[in-house]
């Protein structure tokens, strides 16, 4: 994978710009990212799809919490697509949502893949 298509998963450099050079800030908040994601303690419910349904305003809400977070770390791909998850339930457009959420582990799984290659201490 080039470096250029390995920063529109996460690009490193921009997040630990974005955590004013701090690398201990930027891998908290990536964890808390993956945490938002999947965490139920932290109130992540986005890769379970089968919650959209039943918990729609929370998990809209994980949701548009998860694109600043994103955003912030550098993770323009998974951004994109928690944005588009965001919209979904702006909508009212379970069916979209349904689709976009089942896209999200994979996008998770490019992150981490991509933390690894970064050396980040984060998991």
């Amino acid at each position: 994978m080039t470096r250029t298509a390995a920063t529109t998963i996460y690009d490193p450099d921009l997040a630990l710009a974005r955590a004013s050079g701090r690398a201990d800030v930027r891998d908290r908040m990536l964890i808390g990212l993956l945490d938002l994601l999947d965490d139920p303690a932290r109130g992540g419910r986005l890769l379970d799809v089968a919650r959209y349904g039943r918990e729609t305003a929370a998990c809209q809400e994980a949701a548009h919490g998860a694109v600043g977070v994103a955003r912030q770390v550098a993770t323009p791909q998974l951004e994109a697509l928690l944005r588009a998850l965001e919209a979904a339930f702006e909508a009212g457009d379970l069916a979209a949502a349904e689709r976009v959420g089942r896209r999200l582990p994979a996008a998770v799984e490019a992150v981490c893949a991509a933390l690894g290659a970064a050396g980040s201490s984060a998991p």
